[in-house]
C-alpha cells in the first residue's frame, strides 16, 4: 500500500498551472490513499476527483479544507473539529476520519492540518492531544495511518509526543534517520517568500501507530512534489511525502 499526503496551497499563485503539476504527479505517484489539506472549494474537489482517476472522494462536510483520494471503498467517516483554537487565528482546526475496505482488511485513516505560527507550540501540543484521543477512539485495534501538515519539526513537543508519547511512528524518520527531508524548503519560491514567518524544516507527515497488517514493513517513504515544472512553477509550497509499505 502506498500513502501519500500533500498541503496543496489552496487557490494561490499559479494555481491552475501548479494543480496540473499535482494531477500529473497523482497519476505517476500511483498512491492508494493520498490525504490532501486546503482544498476548500467542493467544486473543484469533485475536479480533482474526476481528473485524477481515483474511484473514490470523500469529503469531510466541514470548511476542513481536508479531502480524501482513495483506491479503495470508503465504508466509514467522520470529522473531528478541534476545542484546540489558536488565538491567532480566526478559523478551526480539523482532524478527517475515513475508514476503507482494502478488501482483505479495513484501515483507519486520518488526516489534519494543524494552527502555523512557530511560536504556537503549545497549542499544537493540545491539539495533537486531541488528535491521539479521536485517533484511538475511532481505529479501535484497526491498522491506522496519520498523514497531514502538522506545522511542526520532528523535534517539537507535539511531533514528540507521537513519536515518544504514543509510540507511532514517522515513517519517513523511520526510514531516514537524521536525514532533514525538509517539506518547508526555501528552493521552493512560495516557501521562500514566507521567509521572515517559518524556517526551513520538515513538517509534512506520514505516522502509523505499529507496523502490522498492511502496515508491517515501511519499504520506502521519499519527498514528493519537490520539483518544479520547465517553467520553474512548483505544484504547491510544501513538499508532499510518500510511504510504500509491505
Amino acid at each position: 500500500m502506498k500513502i501519500l499526503t500533500l498541503n496543496t496551497w489552496q487557490e494561490r499563485g499559479p494555481w491552475r498551472d501548479r494543480w496540473e503539476l499535482i494531477l500529473k504527479g497523482l497519476k505517476e505517484y500511483a498512491a492508494d490513499i493520498v490525504g490532501l489539506q486546503e482544498v476548500f472549494n467542493m467544486d473543484w474537489a469533485r475536479e480533482i476527483h474526476k481528473r485524477s482517476g481515483y474511484p473514490y472522494l470523500a469529503v469531510s462536510g466541514e470548511h476542513s479544507g481536508l479531502i480524501f483520494l482513495s483506491k479503495f471503498k470508503p465504508v466509514e467517516q467522520e470529522c473531528l473539529v478541534m476545542a484546540t483554537k489558536s488565538p491567532t487565528e480566526d478559523y478551526l482546526r480539523y482532524v478527517f476520519y475515513l475508514q476503507v475496505d482494502t478488501g482483505g482488511a479495513k484501515v483507519a485513516l486520518f488526516d489534519t492540518h494543524l494552527s502555523w505560527k512557530a511560536d504556537e507550540n503549545e497549542i499544537r501540543l493540545r491539539q495533537t492531544m486531541e488528535l491521539g484521543t479521536f485517533v484511538q477512539k475511532k481505529s479501535g485495534d484497526l491498522s491506522m495511518a496519520l498523514m497531514g501538515d502538522l506545522n511542526a519539526g520532528p523535534d517539537t513537543p507535539s511531533v514528540t509526543y507521537l513519536r515518544e508519547t504514543l509510540k507511532w511512528c514517522d515513517t519517513f524518520g523511520a526510514k531516514h534517520p537524521g536525514e532533514a527531508g525538509w517539506t518547508w524548503d526555501y528552493r521552493n519560491p512560495y516557501a521562500e517568500a514566507e521567509r521572515e514567518k517559518m524556517a526551513e524544516r520538515r513538517i509534512d507527515y506520514i505516522f502509523i501507530r505499529e507496523q502490522r497488517g498492511l502496515f508491517e514493513k515501511i519499504r520506502s517513504s521519499r519527498i514528493v512534489f519537490n520539483k518544479p515544472s520547465e517553467k520553474g512553477v512548483y505544484p504547491s509550497d510544501h513538499f508532499g511525502v510518500m510511504t510504500e509499505f509491505n
